[in-house]
This record gives C-alpha cells, structure tokens and sequence, in this order.
C-alpha cells in the first residue's frame, strides 16, 4: 500500500501505511477510532519536540548568560525592580507615616 491522496471527494487528507509491533498500544483501541488516536499521538509528538527545540534554546541562551557571569539581558531587569524599589522607599516620611 503506497502514500497517497484519500480518494473521498472533497477529502484534502493522504495516508501514511505504518508497520507497527502487534503490542503496540494503539491496537487496544478499536478498529473505528485508531486513526483518530494515531493522528492524536502524532500531533502531541509534533507539539512535544517544537516545545524540546524551544527548551533546548532557552538553556543555551541561560547557559551563554552565565558563562558571561549572569550579565544578560535578566539582570537589567533585576537593576530597574532594585531601582524602583529605592525609589519607593524614597517617597514614604516616615514621619508622617508613623503620625497616621
């Protein structure tokens, strides 16, 4: 059995023959629904590996900022939340607070 385009009318699907083990999962279910679960299975599989290949990116970009001693793009945010922070602490008279 090839690789082909469905022969329903309107259909804009193609199959994809597979050989799997006997014991694979995927029998258990019946006859009606392994295609749908199949189809499942492989988007989640799809979805998985472009969430790895995002990981795996993010790691390297952590990785790169630590070997430059953690001086990324992280710690400017750190500096303004620490800058704002004196700000704040700038702005209470504590004087007046504690006449409340």
């Amino acid at each position: 059995m090839k690789s082909g385009r469905s022969k329903d009318k309107g259909c804009n699907t193609r199959m994809l023959p597979l050989r799997l083990p006997f014991d694979h999962p995927i029998f258990s279910y019946p006859d009606g629904e392994r295609s749908r679960v199949a189809r499942e299975w492989l988007e989640q599989g799809r979805k998985m590996t472009e969430n790895m290949e995002e990981i795996k990116r993010d790691i390297a970009c952590i990785k790169e900022n630590l070997s430059k001693g953690g001086q990324g793009e992280q710690s400017n945010i750190v500096k303004e939340q620490s800058d704002s922070t004196e700000k704040q602490k700038n702005t209470i008279n504590p004087a007046v607070f504690l006449n409340i």
